[in-house]
């Protein structure tokens, strides 16, 4: 979806307030399926001053995924406050389009600008290594062979794949 910004060039030097809704799609991270199940919400203002348009505000979503220990749902909000530039495409003007032409400029045309990118990246640059709900990121009190174990593991019938090695170590031994 795209933000309309012809307001902005109505209206030059004045900061506009906006609201928008981007849908993430469901994203791969690291062999495991996060989902979106609402849209990303933007809001802030953007103020146009000569061809660059400056884009600030908040973006708030919902991201789900599988704990990385017991596989039940967890839910992850993210809230990321943003200021970012972009700039106009006039294909008047050589000298913009040389400076759009660097990878790191973002740039749109005509009078809207497309948001996708930028949410998804916001969003997924904020999200954890791996999901934890709140029984397994709870440490227990309790050692188990000089390691740390989590709520949800001892309440697991299946014995953890490494535990044979596990044994073998104690608590202040390298390998």
């Amino acid at each position: 979806m795209v933000l309309d910004v012809s307001q902005a060039f109505l209206q030059p030097g004045e900061r506009i307030a906006f609201r928008h809704e981007e849908p993430i799609p469901p994203q791969l991270i690291f062999g495991e399926t996060v989902t979106f199940p609402e849209p990303a919400v933007m809001e802030g203002d953007f103020l146009l001053e000569g061809s660059t348009l400056y884009l600030t505000g908040r973006l708030d979503v919902t991201a789900r995924g599988r704990c990385a220990f017991c596989l039940s749902e967890v839910s992850y909000p993210v809230s990321k406050d943003f200021s970012e530039v972009f700039l106009h495409l006039d294909r008047m003007t050589r000298q913009t389009q040389q400076a759009a032409d660097d990878d790191e400029q973002m740039t749109f045309e005509g009078k809207e600008i497309d948001l996708a990118q930028l949410a998804l990246t916001l969003t997924v640059l904020e999200l954890p290594m791996r999901f934890e709900c709140e029984s397994c990121s709870d440490r227990s009190d309790e050692e188990d062979v000089g390691e740390e174990t989590r709520a949800c593991q001892k309440e697991t019938p299946m014995e953890h794949p490494f535990s044979a090695l596990q044994h073998l170590l104690t608590k202040d031994q390298e390998v």
